[in-house]
């Protein structure tokens, strides 16, 4: 068996789970903290804390203030990152695997004492308000989140990763300990390392390093969203508009997930796809088409942008309804296929050669799955997915019946909408 192979896995007593994979020929190592709390877990009062809180967590602990974090990471010349996303939040580290130790200590400090000082409080605040301006500077982004928020309406998926500027201007420091407390818990939490590293010895140092930490609930529960279809036209003086589509798709444990992933690069993954051929090199409609898939916990996305020209952007919606439509009646080309699944594959083996890449994809398959997955048994899936599979997939997801749109720019509804040749949604 190649060292490629090899997984580990370990329930430690106080709850935490921890995976790891060794990879031969590396030098360094990658370690992340995932915690199974998000946008999707907030209250409608503290929309954004999430963010918030993950942005927090480097500004000092009890025992380092922020100078003395970076110095501390910098002299062991250790890369380090957070991210708060809609189900998840991350905190990562990339480092030589001969640093191991102390590099643990200083994230395990991270994680269970954090400070939250008061004046930090109010700089990460104005960082976090002049990220949601900026947003308004980025229409594709704009599009793509309203997008979702319209689609998954009324379920804790809508929620924005960025909450408001509401909540995120009234947001205290008690808040931000309230919910560190609640879910920054041992049983809420997977540790996975890639790389250089030797399995009993990282064990041992973050069993030393957690075995106080407090229990909570866990991950919490939602129901799958059911998705809302309709138009939502956001007007905006501009040169150009931006039209997003989306429609249901599976979730990251379906079967099925591989033949989304080909599907979305055959619709619009590239320059061979379909969108990118009909809308921009045949006719020139638009100056960025594409389309893009999300796998979450219990349902999943497709979603489809265009941006255009105001006078461009009819006739564009038009011949990406169409395309929809295509793809139901008349499915993909064994050609598409396997095109789709060497780029897909070759995708997945360049992210495989680095130790961060690694250590995310199994920290996902993990949570999602509670397994570990060998590049190899991936690869075969992929293999199997046939045209007849693609089929059945958007059958089941019954695109034109279960379709949204969102608009930005100058343009009306009607004049977006009014008159196109496919209106599922416009009975």
């Amino acid at each position: 068996m190649e060292q490629e192979d090899v997984f580990y896995s370990e329930q430690l007593d106080c709850g935490i789970e921890v995976v790891g994979q060794p990879m031969a020929g590396v030098e360094s190592a990658a370690v992340g903290i995932l915690v199974g709390t998000g946008a999707r877990d907030e209250e409608p009062a503290h929309f954004g804390v999430s963010h918030f809180t993950e942005q927090m967590l480097f500004r000092g602990t009890e025992h380092y203030d922020a100078r003395a974090l970076s110095e501390s990471f910098d002299s062991l010349g250790v890369s380090y990152d957070s991210t708060a996303g809609l189900e998840m939040t991350l905190i990562s580290a990339v480092f030589l695997g001969d640093r191991m130790e102390p590099t643990l200590n200083l994230l395990g400090d991270i994680l269970r004492y954090p400070s939250f000082p008061e004046p930090d409080v109010e700089s990460v605040r104005t960082q976090l308000l002049q990220e949601l301006l900026q947003r308004e500077d980025q229409p594709a982004q704009k599009v793509m989140d309203v997008l979702r928020q319209e689609f998954f309406a009324g379920s804790p998926i809508s929620h924005d990763v960025l909450g408001g500027e509401a909540t995120v201007s009234v947001l205290t420091r008690a808040d931000l300990c309230d919910y560190w407390t609640q879910r920054y818990t041992a049983n809420n939490m997977v540790i996975s390392v890639a790389g250089n590293f030797d399995w009993k010895i990282f064990v041992h140092h973050i069993r030393r390093l957690t075995e106080a930490w407090s229990q909570g609930r866990g991950r919490m529960v939602i129901d799958k969203p059911t998705p809302k279809t309709g138009i939502t036209v956001m007007h905006r003086d501009a040169a150009q508009e931006n039209i997003g589509f989306a429609f249901p798709c599976v979730s990251v444990s379906d079967p099925d997930y591989y033949a989304a992933a080909l599907l979305s690069l055959c619709l619009g993954g590239s320059s061979y796809s379909r969108l990118f051929r009909e809308v921009r090199d045949k006719r020139g409609l638009a100056y960025a088409v594409q389309s893009r898939f999300d796998g979450l916990e219990k349902t999943g996305l497709m979603r489809v942008y265009v941006g255009t020209s105001v006078d461009r952007a009819h006739e564009s919606i038009e011949v990406v309804l169409d395309e929809l439509r295509k793809l139901e009646t008349e499915g993909i080309m064994e050609d598409e296929l396997s095109t789709a699944k060497t780029r897909l594959k070759s995708q997945l083996i360049m992210r495989s050669e680095s130790t961060s890449a690694r250590m995310v994809a199994n920290l996902r398959s993990w949570w999602f799955e509670g397994r570990l997955r060998p590049l190899q048994e991936i690869k075969e899936e992929i293999d199997t997915v046939g045209v007849d599979e693609i089929a059945s997939l958007v059958r089941t997801m019954a695109v034109m019946d279960n379709l949204a749109a969102v608009a930005l720019g100058p343009r009306s509804e009607e004049e977006l909408f009014g008159g196109v040749t496919v209106q599922p949604w416009r009975r």
